[in-house]
């Protein structure tokens, strides 16, 4: 357990901030948050009381493998096997070696290694591999990691693939370390130079800071510490395990495990915060829309009414017209002299129709 390393203060602040992801957890389910988002948050909760995750990523041949082996000082990983046999290993402390497959293109490895006994390392598939599954599987371990080398190639640095797979990391909000591999095969410190301010450059570009860089030779580290010294300084590799040391002592352990799930939460709640955003301003844009039309059909109402209301006065005035046409047409006819008339049925209602009603508008 982390709380082991932590000091009391420490220990606090990893309470509260638990308790921040358990609330945007819950906050999320209430938005149209992706289940790959929650996913993403629930590991990074989990993460809080794992063990500190260390992910290698890079192409296939930049030789994270022997990266890997130089670092833990033995030769736990197989070295130049096709990206289509390759899996996603992760080293874990154990008593004695064992491998386990625990799902597929998951290969777990349990070595008597002190550097394992607090941090996990996991070897990834190349960037270019052909599988895609090991390309999300991956990106499945990265919001997980608390520290992430990208290791390059000195003879081909920074490639397009891993120019694509940088932007996916950096939006974690992860801590970058770029390796620079192969430093045995450049001709001296001009071409170091130059390989070091392109890489930097584009690592720039794309994080929008500089990350550390490192030039090694893996292949020279590991030789030197199986047996050869002498190799020792060309590796490289005494700058990046001072770094590894000072970054991944207690301190900087709790640092890095505190900080890394804040930015999968950071970077999550400002995706559902642009989102939210979006969706207000539709809203507003809807209300204005509801608002303009509220207001026409007041409008229409008032235009309804007034038309309505000369219309009513149309039709009363020629009521009144017709009732004293109608009148007139009974003192006409309604007398003693035209009794006979009134016997005619049919003289009386044409007489009707022509003096009373004939001139009613239609």
């Amino acid at each position: 357990m982390l709380t082991r390393i932590l000091s009391a203060r420490q220990d606090a602040l990893l309470r509260e901030e638990r308790g921040l992801l358990v609330r945007l957890r819950a906050a999320l389910a209430r938005t149209d948050a992706s289940a790959e988002q929650q996913h993403s948050l629930d590991q990074s909760i989990a993460q809080l009381d794992e063990l500190f995750l260390l992910v290698v990523v890079g192409e296939f041949n930049a030789g994270k493998s022997a990266f890997i082996n130089a670092i833990i000082g033995e030769p736990l990983l197989k070295e130049g096997v096709t990206p289509t046999t390759a899996t996603i290993t992760v080293l874990e402390h154990g008593d004695t070696p064992e491998q386990t497959v625990r799902q597929a293109n998951l290969l777990v490895i349990k070595a008597p290694v002190e550097l394992l006994r607090e941090i996990r390392i996991v070897d990834t598939p190349g960037t270019n591999a052909i599988i895609r599954e090991h390309e999300t599987m991956t990106a499945g371990f990265i919001p997980r990691s608390d520290l992430v080398f990208f290791v390059t190639s000195a003879d081909r640095p920074f490639t397009e693939t891993e120019r694509a797979f940088m932007e996916q990391i950096r939006g974690w909000g992860k801590k970058i370390v770029v390796v620079v591999n192969k430093s045995d095969i450049l001709e001296g410190p001009t071409q170091v130079a130059e390989i070091r301010a392109f890489v930097a450059e584009n690592a720039r570009s794309l994080l929008g800071f500089e990350p550390d860089i490192f030039f090694v030779s893996a292949k020279l580290a590991l030789r030197a510490k199986q047996g050869e010294p002498s190799v020792w300084a060309a590796s490289g590799f005494e700058a990046l395990e001072s770094y590894v040391a000072t970054t991944l002592n207690a301190a900087g352990r709790a640092q890095l495990k505190l900080l890394n799930p804040l930015g999968v939460a950071a970077a999550i709640g400002a995706r559902q915060l642009g989102s939210v955003r979006d969706r207000r301003a539709l809203l507003k844009d809807d209300f204005a829309t509801l608002e303009q039309v509220e207001n026409q059909l007041a409008v229409y109402q008032r235009d309804m009414e007034r038309d309505f209301g000369l219309r009513i006065a149309d039709v009363e005035n020629v009521l009144l017209e017709m009732e004293k046409r109608g009148y007139m047409f009974f003192d006409d006819t309604m007398r003693i002299g035209r009794v006979m008339d009134l016997l005619n049925r049919s003289r009386v209602q044409e007489a009707f129709e022509r003096q009373v009603v004939a001139d009613a508008p239609q």
